[in-house]
Formats: C-alpha cells, sequence, structure tokens
C-alpha cells in the first residue's frame, strides 16, 4: 500500500528525509552528522566511564590472582611491560570521560587505548601460545566484544580496533613461529569474534541514529507552526540572534525578508478561514523552498506575515531572491476577487540587508525590514522595497503602529 507523499513543509526537512531513508550505511549530511556525533558523545560518555573503570578493576583483580597463584614462567605469568602499558591505557579511557577538555575526543583516545591494549594482549597471547598456552587467547576475544559493545564506540571504530588486533595476531604468529594450523585457528577465532561484535556495533549504531532522529524530528515539529510548518515566532526570536552573532564573527551581512499577503482579511472573508488555512500553507511552502543553504530560515512572524532570513547572501542572489519569491507567489494563481491590486493572491515584501559590524543593532534592522514592508503597502502592494538597514531612521515601535492603520 503507497503512501500519500509528504507535502506539507514542517515534514519536509533533511531530518525526516533521513529518517524515511533509514541511510543503512550509517552517515547523514555533514552538518547532521557533526550534531549526531555530539548526541552520540553525550549517550556513550557515562557508559564508556562505567565500562572502563570495571574493566580496570577487573584486569588489576586477575592479574593479582595470576600472580599468586600462578608457577613462574613465560607461560603462566603476565609480561610485565605489557601489564605497564595495559592500565595506563584503561585509565586513558576513564580520564577522557571525565576531563572536559578530552571528553569530545573520547572515541579517538579510546579508539587508540583499545587498539594498543590489544597489540599488547596480542604479544601476551602469542608469547604463551608459543609455550603451549593457546587458551589465553580467550582475553583478545572478550577485548573485541568489549570494544564493540561496551564502549560505546561507533561502528567504524569497533570495526578498526578488530582488524588491527587480528592482522596483529597473523603478523606476530608469523615472527613467532607458531604452527600454521594453530594460527588459523586463532585467526579464525578471532574473526568470529569480530563478526559478533561489529554486528552488535552496527546495530546498536543504527538504533542509537534513529534515536537522534525521531528526537530531532520531535524538536523541529515543536519548534513549528502547526499550521504553515515553518518555525514559529518564538523560534524565530531565538535563532536570529545566534545567527546574527554568528554573522559578527564572520563579517558577513544579513538579509531579513518580510513578506505579507495583500488584504489578506478580505481574502479569509470572502472565502472561508479553511481556504485562508491553506492559503497560508502554499505560500509557506513557497518561502520554505527559498531557505535553501545552511543558515538561511523561514518563520511565520505573526497572522498572514513571514520572515525569510538569508545568511551572509552574495549580491546578486540578495537582489534578485526577493522578486523571485513575490513572482513565485504570484505563480500560485490562488484567485482573490476581493483583492484591489490583482485577481489572484499577491504579496508585499520589505527587505534589510544589515551588517552586524556596522553599529546597528539587530532590532534596528528588523525594523528596518519593516519599514521597507511598510513603504511597499503604501505604494500600492505586490512589490519589493529594499533598504539599508544602517540608513534607516525609523523608531522602533513607529512603524507598527502606522501599519495597522492602513493594512
Amino acid at each position: 500500500m503507497s503512501q500519500e507523499p509528504i507535502n506539507r513543509p514542517d515534514l519536509d526537512s533533511q531530518v525526516v528525509r533521513q529518517l524515511e531513508t533509514g541511510r543503512p550505511d550509517l552517515s547523514f549530511t555533514p552538518l547532521l552528522e557533526k550534531e549526531f556525533r555530539e548526541f552520540c558523545l553525550s549517550q556513550i560518555v557515562s557508559r564508556g566511564r562505567l565500562a572502563a573503570s570495571v574493566a580496570f578493576v577487573l584486569a588489576l583483580a586477575v592479574t593479582s590472582v595470576a600472580f599468586l597463584l600462578s608457577d613462574p614462567g613465560p607461560a603462566a605469568s603476565p609480561n610485565p611491560v605489557a601489564l605497564a602499558l595495559l592500565y595506563p591505557l584503561l585509565g586513558s579511557i576513564v580520564l577522557a570521560t571525565l576531563v572536559p577538555a578530552l571528553r569530545g575526543h573520547y572515541e579517538v583516545i579510546t579508539g587508540v587505548a583499545i587498539a594498543l591494549a590489544g597489540l599488547c594482549g596480542t604479544y601476551i597471547v602469542q608469547v604463551a601460545a608459543s609455550n603451549d598456552a593457546s587458551y589465553v587467547l580467550a582475553s583478545q576475544v572478550l577485548l573485541i566484544l568489549y570494544a564493540c559493545r561496551f564502549l560505546g564506540l561507533r561502528f567504524k571504530f569497533g570495526v578498526s580496533i578488530a582488524g588491527v588486533l587480528i592482522v596483529a595476531n597473523a603478523v606476530g604468529g608469523l615472527v613467532l613461529g607458531l604452527p600454521t594450523h594453530e594460527l588459523m585457528y586463532m585467526t579464525a577465532i578471532l574473526a568470529a569474534a569480530t563478526i559478533i561484535g561489529t554486528v552488535s556495533s552496527y546495530n546498536w549504531e543504527k538504533t542509537l541514529r534513529l534515536t537522534f532522529i525521531e528526537q530531532r524530528m520531535l524538536n523541529e515539529l515543536a519548534q513549528r507552526d502547526g499550521l504553515t510548518g515553518l518555525y514559529n515566532r518564538r523560534i524565530f526570536d531565538d535563532y536570529i540572534q545566534r545567527v546574527w552573532r554568528q554573522a559578527r564573527r564572520d563579517e558577513v551581512p544579513v538579509e531579513i525578508i518580510l513578506i505579507d499577503i495583500d488584504h489578506f482579511k478580505i481574502y479569509n472573508d470572502l472565502y472561508g478561514h479553511q481556504a485562508g488555512d491553506d492559503c497560508l500553507r502554499r505560500v509557506a511552502q513557497v518561502i520554505q523552498r527559498a531557505a535553501k543553504r545552511p543558515f538561511d530560515f523561514g518563520a511565520r512572524y505573526g497572522g498572514e506575515e513571514f520572515v525569510l532570513v538569508l545568511y551572509g547572501p552574495p549580491d546578486d542572489y540578495a537582489r534578485t531572491l526577493p522578486e523571485q519569491l513575490r513572482q513565485d507567489i504570484m505563480a500560485l494563481a490562488i484567485q482573490h476577487e476581493g483583492s484591489r491590486v490583482v485577481p489572484t493572491i499577491s504579496v508585499s515584501v520589505g527587505v534589510a540587508i544589515a551588517d552586524p559590524n556596522s553599529g546597528r543593532s539587530l532590532t534596528g534592522a528588523i525594523q528596518a525590514a519593516d519599514e521597507a514592508l511598510y513603504e511597499a503597502k503604501q505604494c500600492g502592494r505586490n512589490r519589493v522595497i529594499f533598504k539599508d538597514a544602517s540608513e534607516s531612521e525609523v523608531e522602533t515601535g513607529n512603524f507598527r503602529a502606522a501599519y495597522r492603520q492602513v493594512s
């Protein structure tokens, strides 16, 4: 049974597209992948701390028992040099979960530590095997399963560690001159452990990615206007502040585009609220499609008014997009017999281009776009008016009072 295609702007996002495709290759788009890594770290750090701490204590206990109960000799006694490396490596994993400066590098630190610990273990195993004590191979099997399952490492780290240990086992066996059949047996056991561990790691990461995507989708829906699917006013007020600060750091301009549907109250009265809602949704879809680049975004500013923010737009793009928006909304051909401008739905557009480093405030930049929209209304509607935010002198609050009188 085929599903109806999703057309609503609130569902037309990279988050939902990733959720629908499933992405079995365990990768997202670059921006989403960066967010997932942060989410992943928040989920695995406490888990890794517990797993590394338990491993450290167990390794210490097993070593102590081995020294106390075993007969002296290389086949039974752990190599002191290898052990001298093993404990600091396990300790480094715990440290990576506790020190804030290291926490962001937890996976790399843990992956390197486990790989080096595995090499130490491989050395111990190979020495033991050359002295007819190949049962020590169990430690390597446990290490692979431990790395893949309990430390919370992503799939690629688990596979890399397992691959290093298998290669090290084969090379070490050849160097020490282990019998071929014994070396093949050890390699097969490690390969089987790798398959079990990495399949478990793959499924765990895929589940974690699905959880991340579902949470992102729920967060997006909570941030969206229920009717149009664009960001709501509360999110706009928060996000525009962050975009403004980022633009100041990057020394790029911000373009604020206010879009108001002409004579929308008349349209609502003439065609009914259901038709009015459908009109708002269709206009919102056009605005949503215009927010193509990473930091661009559209929002419902209030009533029949929308806002589109462009981050550092090139000059030609900044000038042509607002007019293209106006034409695309006209191209919807939504009949409006009550319009005093054209017989279809049209919009008035006010545009302000502001440089955050010019001394103009964000409030002033938005006010400049307000002023431009007001001028577009005064000049007959269905047009685009540009304002340089640095030149606007309108006092905050005056525009809205005047605008309500002419809308």
